[in-house]
Protein backbone atom coordinates (compact mmCIF):
# COMPACT_ATOMS: atom_id res chain seq x y z
CA UNK A 1 0.00 0.00 0.00
CA UNK A 2 0.92 3.36 -0.60
CA UNK A 3 1.85 6.20 2.37
CA UNK A 4 1.46 9.53 0.29
CA UNK A 5 3.26 12.57 1.59
CA UNK A 6 3.66 15.60 0.02
CA UNK A 7 6.01 17.83 2.01
CA UNK A 8 5.78 22.44 1.84
CA UNK A 9 8.18 24.91 2.02
CA UNK A 10 6.75 27.85 1.74
CA UNK A 11 9.04 30.91 0.96
CA UNK A 12 8.40 34.24 2.24
CA UNK A 13 10.01 37.89 2.08
CA UNK A 14 11.72 37.60 4.99
CA UNK A 15 14.29 34.89 5.92
CA UNK A 16 11.28 32.93 7.61
CA UNK A 17 10.16 30.16 5.49
CA UNK A 18 7.34 27.53 6.45
CA UNK A 19 7.47 23.84 5.90
CA UNK A 20 4.10 22.06 6.02
CA UNK A 21 3.49 18.80 5.48
CA UNK A 22 0.51 17.17 3.32
CA UNK A 23 -0.29 13.25 3.36
CA UNK A 24 -1.97 11.36 0.90
CA UNK A 25 -4.50 8.40 0.22
CA UNK A 26 -5.17 7.03 3.89
CA UNK A 27 -2.56 9.10 5.71
CA UNK A 28 -3.09 11.89 8.08
CA UNK A 29 -0.90 14.83 9.26
CA UNK A 30 0.46 12.49 12.08
CA UNK A 31 1.98 10.18 9.82
CA UNK A 32 5.33 12.67 9.33
CA UNK A 33 5.81 14.09 12.71
CA UNK A 34 8.76 12.12 12.81
CA UNK A 35 10.33 13.22 9.76
CA UNK A 36 9.50 16.65 9.88
CA UNK A 37 11.12 16.95 13.31
CA UNK A 38 14.40 15.32 12.00
CA UNK A 39 14.39 17.30 9.11
CA UNK A 40 13.50 20.63 10.94
CA UNK A 41 16.92 20.22 13.48
CA UNK A 42 19.03 19.32 10.55
CA UNK A 43 18.26 22.44 7.83
CA UNK A 44 20.53 25.33 7.90
CA UNK A 45 17.63 27.81 8.66
CA UNK A 46 15.63 27.29 11.64
CA UNK A 47 11.59 26.71 9.66
CA UNK A 48 8.31 26.30 11.49
CA UNK A 49 6.71 23.35 10.11
CA UNK A 50 2.78 22.59 9.72
CA UNK A 51 0.79 19.51 8.82
CA UNK A 52 -2.36 19.14 7.06
CA UNK A 53 -4.94 16.62 6.25
CA UNK A 54 -6.18 16.30 2.50
CA UNK A 55 -9.34 16.65 1.77
CA UNK A 56 -11.59 13.12 2.53
CA UNK A 57 -8.71 12.21 5.34
CA UNK A 58 -8.10 13.11 9.00
CA UNK A 59 -9.72 16.10 10.85
CA UNK A 60 -11.60 17.25 7.31
CA UNK A 61 -14.26 14.69 8.50
CA UNK A 62 -17.02 18.24 8.70
CA UNK A 63 -15.62 18.57 5.21
CA UNK A 64 -15.90 15.72 2.82
CA UNK A 65 -16.07 16.04 -1.13
CA UNK A 66 -17.19 13.88 -3.65
CA UNK A 67 -14.04 14.71 -5.85
CA UNK A 68 -10.43 14.39 -5.83
CA UNK A 69 -8.38 15.72 -8.71
CA UNK A 70 -5.25 16.70 -8.32
CA UNK A 71 -6.02 20.08 -9.95
CA UNK A 72 -8.57 20.05 -6.75
CA UNK A 73 -6.30 19.05 -4.50
CA UNK A 74 -3.48 21.29 -5.45
CA UNK A 75 -5.88 24.72 -5.62
CA UNK A 76 -6.27 23.19 -1.68
CA UNK A 77 -2.55 23.35 -0.96
CA UNK A 78 -2.80 26.82 -2.95
CA UNK A 79 -5.25 27.75 -0.73
CA UNK A 80 -3.64 27.12 2.15
CA UNK A 81 -0.52 29.18 1.22
CA UNK A 82 -3.31 31.96 0.81
CA UNK A 83 -4.73 31.52 4.19
CA UNK A 84 -1.29 31.50 5.76
CA UNK A 85 -0.57 34.51 3.77
CA UNK A 86 -3.66 36.31 4.61
CA UNK A 87 -3.06 35.36 8.75
CA UNK A 88 0.63 36.58 8.76
CA UNK A 89 -0.56 40.22 7.49
CA UNK A 90 -3.43 40.51 9.81
CA UNK A 91 -1.15 39.57 12.54
CA UNK A 92 2.39 41.21 11.74
CA UNK A 93 3.21 44.81 10.61
CA UNK A 94 5.98 43.65 8.24
CA UNK A 95 3.64 42.02 5.54
CA UNK A 96 4.83 38.71 5.37
CA UNK A 97 4.17 37.23 2.17
CA UNK A 98 4.17 33.58 0.96
CA UNK A 99 4.87 34.04 -2.70
CA UNK A 100 6.87 30.40 -3.45
CA UNK A 101 7.16 26.99 -1.85
CA UNK A 102 9.11 23.89 -2.29
CA UNK A 103 6.98 21.36 -2.59
CA UNK A 104 8.15 17.42 -1.66
CA UNK A 105 5.51 14.87 -2.60
CA UNK A 106 5.12 11.03 -1.88
CA UNK A 107 3.33 9.17 -4.56
CA UNK A 108 -0.12 10.91 -4.33
CA UNK A 109 1.24 13.66 -2.79
CA UNK A 110 3.89 13.75 -5.54
CA UNK A 111 1.70 14.06 -8.01
CA UNK A 112 -0.26 16.63 -6.38
CA UNK A 113 3.04 18.35 -6.10
CA UNK A 114 3.53 18.17 -10.06
CA UNK A 115 0.01 19.31 -10.78
CA UNK A 116 0.14 22.31 -8.74
CA UNK A 117 3.83 23.11 -10.54
CA UNK A 118 2.53 22.90 -13.63
CA UNK A 119 -0.75 24.54 -13.18
CA UNK A 120 1.70 27.37 -11.21
CA UNK A 121 5.10 27.72 -11.85
CA UNK A 122 5.26 31.21 -10.31
CA UNK A 123 4.31 30.13 -6.96
CA UNK A 124 6.70 27.01 -7.19
CA UNK A 125 10.65 27.44 -6.18
CA UNK A 126 10.93 23.85 -6.25
CA UNK A 127 10.20 20.21 -6.37
CA UNK A 128 10.82 16.71 -4.81
CA UNK A 129 9.35 13.81 -5.70
CA UNK A 130 9.13 10.53 -4.22
CA UNK A 131 8.75 7.49 -6.04
CA UNK A 132 6.21 8.73 -8.31
CA UNK A 133 5.67 9.62 -12.01
CA UNK A 134 2.71 11.73 -13.76
CA UNK A 135 1.75 8.43 -15.75
CA UNK A 136 -1.48 6.98 -15.07
CA UNK A 137 -1.16 3.39 -13.15
CA UNK A 138 -3.22 0.20 -13.98
CA UNK A 139 -4.62 -2.46 -12.00
CA UNK A 140 -5.30 -5.95 -12.84
CA UNK A 141 -9.10 -5.16 -13.75
CA UNK A 142 -8.43 -2.56 -16.65
CA UNK A 143 -8.78 -3.52 -19.82
CA UNK A 144 -6.74 -0.69 -21.66
CA UNK A 145 -3.79 -1.35 -18.83
CA UNK A 146 -3.46 -5.23 -20.30
CA UNK A 147 -3.71 -6.88 -16.96
CA UNK A 148 -1.93 -4.63 -14.31
CA UNK A 149 1.53 -2.43 -14.90
CA UNK A 150 3.56 -4.33 -12.31
CA UNK A 151 3.42 -1.14 -9.87
CA UNK A 152 1.71 -2.22 -7.19
CA UNK A 153 -1.48 -0.38 -7.70
CA UNK A 154 -3.79 -3.20 -8.28
CA UNK A 155 -3.19 -4.25 -4.35
CA UNK A 156 -3.78 0.05 -3.51
CA UNK A 157 -6.98 -0.77 -4.63
CA UNK A 158 -7.77 -4.19 -3.44
CA UNK A 159 -7.25 -2.53 0.35
CA UNK A 160 -8.97 0.30 -0.58
CA UNK A 161 -12.23 -1.49 -1.62
CA UNK A 162 -11.68 -4.13 1.05
CA UNK A 163 -10.91 -1.85 4.50
CA UNK A 164 -14.33 0.41 2.77
CA UNK A 165 -16.63 -2.58 3.37
CA UNK A 166 -16.51 -2.56 6.78
CA UNK A 167 -19.59 -0.87 8.29
CA UNK A 168 -18.65 -0.11 12.18
CA UNK A 169 -22.43 0.39 12.59
CA UNK A 170 -23.45 -3.63 11.66
CA UNK A 171 -20.68 -5.15 13.18
CA UNK A 172 -19.67 -6.15 17.26
CA UNK A 173 -16.57 -3.82 16.90
CA UNK A 174 -15.61 -1.90 20.39
CA UNK A 175 -12.18 -0.91 20.10
CA UNK A 176 -9.41 -0.49 17.40
CA UNK A 177 -8.62 -4.61 18.25
CA UNK A 178 -11.56 -6.03 16.85
CA UNK A 179 -11.16 -4.11 13.31
CA UNK A 180 -7.28 -5.09 13.49
CA UNK A 181 -8.65 -8.92 14.10
CA UNK A 182 -10.93 -8.21 10.77
CA UNK A 183 -8.42 -7.06 8.99
CA UNK A 184 -5.67 -10.27 10.11
CA UNK A 185 -8.11 -12.53 8.46
CA UNK A 186 -9.20 -10.61 5.79
CA UNK A 187 -6.14 -9.61 3.16
CA UNK A 188 -3.67 -7.12 5.40
CA UNK A 189 -1.45 -9.68 6.89
CA UNK A 190 1.31 -6.83 6.94
CA UNK A 191 0.69 -5.69 11.00
CA UNK A 192 2.76 -2.67 9.91
CA UNK A 193 0.40 -1.80 7.12
CA UNK A 194 -3.00 -3.01 9.19
CA UNK A 195 -1.35 -0.25 11.76
CA UNK A 196 -1.22 2.18 9.03
CA UNK A 197 -4.92 1.66 7.98
CA UNK A 198 -6.14 1.84 11.84
CA UNK A 199 -4.59 5.58 12.33
CA UNK A 200 -7.83 6.52 10.05
CA UNK A 201 -9.88 4.78 13.10
CA UNK A 202 -10.70 6.73 16.35
CA UNK A 203 -12.03 5.18 19.66
CA UNK A 204 -14.32 8.16 21.08
CA UNK A 205 -16.17 7.70 24.12
CA UNK A 206 -20.22 7.27 23.78
CA UNK A 207 -22.88 7.34 26.61
CA UNK A 208 -25.68 6.47 24.46
CA UNK A 209 -25.99 2.51 25.22
CA UNK A 210 -26.16 1.69 20.83
CA UNK A 211 -23.82 4.28 19.81
CA UNK A 212 -20.90 3.04 18.09
CA UNK A 213 -17.44 3.81 20.22
CA UNK A 214 -15.47 4.18 17.00
CA UNK A 215 -15.51 6.41 13.76
CA UNK A 216 -13.59 6.64 10.50
CA UNK A 217 -11.71 9.90 10.00
CA UNK A 218 -11.69 9.11 6.41
CA UNK A 219 -13.99 9.55 3.42
CA UNK A 220 -14.21 5.65 2.39
CA UNK A 221 -16.87 6.17 -0.36
CA UNK A 222 -15.62 9.70 -1.69
CA UNK A 223 -12.11 7.48 -1.92
CA UNK A 224 -13.26 4.35 -3.27
CA UNK A 225 -15.70 6.35 -6.27
CA UNK A 226 -12.09 8.34 -6.83
CA UNK A 227 -9.94 5.45 -7.60
CA UNK A 228 -9.60 6.12 -11.13
CA UNK A 229 -8.83 9.78 -11.04
CA UNK A 230 -6.35 9.13 -8.40
CA UNK A 231 -4.59 6.32 -10.61
CA UNK A 232 -4.09 8.94 -13.12
CA UNK A 233 -2.68 12.40 -13.45
CA UNK A 234 -4.67 15.75 -14.39
CA UNK A 235 -3.70 19.26 -14.51
CA UNK A 236 -5.97 22.53 -15.15
CA UNK A 237 -8.75 19.91 -14.26
CA UNK A 238 -7.41 17.85 -17.96
CA UNK A 239 -6.51 14.48 -18.08
CA UNK A 240 -2.79 14.07 -18.68
CA UNK A 241 -2.23 10.20 -18.82
CA UNK A 242 -3.08 8.06 -21.77
CA UNK A 243 -6.44 7.25 -20.44
CA UNK A 244 -7.36 10.51 -22.83
CA UNK A 245 -5.29 9.05 -25.94
CA UNK A 246 -8.31 8.58 -28.28
CA UNK A 247 -10.14 12.20 -27.22
CA UNK A 248 -6.66 14.50 -28.09
CA UNK A 249 -9.02 17.40 -27.11
CA UNK A 250 -9.30 16.48 -23.52
CA UNK A 251 -5.11 16.43 -23.01
CA UNK A 252 -3.46 19.58 -23.30
CA UNK A 253 -0.17 18.96 -24.98
CA UNK A 254 3.13 18.41 -22.67
CA UNK A 255 4.91 21.11 -24.37
CA UNK A 256 2.41 23.38 -23.35
CA UNK A 257 3.16 22.39 -20.06
CA UNK A 258 6.56 22.53 -18.37
CA UNK A 259 7.89 23.48 -15.00
CA UNK A 260 11.40 24.75 -15.52
CA UNK A 261 12.36 25.22 -11.99
CA UNK A 262 14.91 22.06 -10.26
CA UNK A 263 13.26 19.07 -9.77
CA UNK A 264 14.59 16.25 -7.75
CA UNK A 265 13.16 12.62 -8.12
CA UNK A 266 13.96 10.01 -5.86
CA UNK A 267 13.00 6.42 -6.36
CA UNK A 268 12.75 3.37 -4.55
CA UNK A 269 15.30 0.82 -6.15
CA UNK A 270 12.73 -1.94 -5.36
CA UNK A 271 10.06 -0.33 -6.64
CA UNK A 272 8.41 -0.19 -9.80
CA UNK A 273 6.13 2.97 -9.73
CA UNK A 274 9.24 5.25 -11.71
CA UNK A 275 10.13 3.09 -14.91
CA UNK A 276 12.15 3.58 -17.26
CA UNK A 277 9.97 4.00 -19.71
CA UNK A 278 8.08 7.10 -17.85
CA UNK A 279 11.20 8.83 -18.32
CA UNK A 280 10.28 10.75 -21.58
CA UNK A 281 7.29 11.56 -19.60
CA UNK A 282 8.85 13.15 -16.74
CA UNK A 283 11.33 14.78 -18.95
CA UNK A 284 8.96 16.39 -21.35
CA UNK A 285 6.78 18.05 -18.24
CA UNK A 286 9.99 18.87 -16.09
CA UNK A 287 12.97 19.54 -17.98
CA UNK A 288 15.01 20.26 -15.30
CA UNK A 289 14.64 16.86 -13.81
CA UNK A 290 17.20 14.48 -11.82
CA UNK A 291 16.73 11.14 -10.74
CA UNK A 292 18.40 9.28 -8.54
CA UNK A 293 17.70 5.98 -6.53
CA UNK A 294 17.71 4.80 -2.98
CA UNK A 295 18.34 1.33 -3.40
CA UNK A 296 16.92 -1.82 -1.57
CA UNK A 297 13.93 0.30 -1.00
CA UNK A 298 10.25 0.18 -1.85
CA UNK A 299 8.21 2.51 -2.48
CA UNK A 300 7.80 3.47 1.18
CA UNK A 301 11.09 5.47 0.52
CA UNK A 302 10.50 7.86 3.39
CA UNK A 303 9.55 5.31 6.04
CA UNK A 304 12.15 2.40 4.69
CA UNK A 305 15.04 4.60 4.70
CA UNK A 306 14.21 7.93 6.68
CA UNK A 307 17.76 8.65 7.02
CA UNK A 308 18.52 8.66 3.73
CA UNK A 309 15.75 10.38 2.92
CA UNK A 310 16.22 13.20 4.58
CA UNK A 311 19.93 13.37 3.67
CA UNK A 312 18.55 14.07 0.03
CA UNK A 313 16.09 16.73 0.72
CA UNK A 314 18.57 17.86 3.27
CA UNK A 315 21.07 18.45 0.33
CA UNK A 316 18.78 19.59 -1.78
CA UNK A 317 16.94 22.21 0.58
CA UNK A 318 20.28 23.59 1.00
CA UNK A 319 21.72 23.76 -2.45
Amino acid sequence: LCSFLLFIILHMRLPTIINSFLHGLLGNKRNFASLASSLSTQLQNPRPIYALDLRNHGENTHDWRPSMSYSEMARDVLAFMDKVNEMNKSTTTTGNNIEKAVLVGHSMGGKVAQSLALMHPERVAGLVVLDIAPVRYYSDRDEKGGGGDGSGWTAVEEIVRSVAKIDLGRGDYTTKRDVDAVLRQGMLEDPALRAFVLTNLEQIRTTEENEVPLRWKIHWDGIVNQLDRIAGFDVHDQVMDDSAAEDTESIVPPTNLQYEGDVFFIHGGASRFVRHSYISTIASFFPNHMLTTIRGVGHWVHAEAPDDTIALLKRYLDR
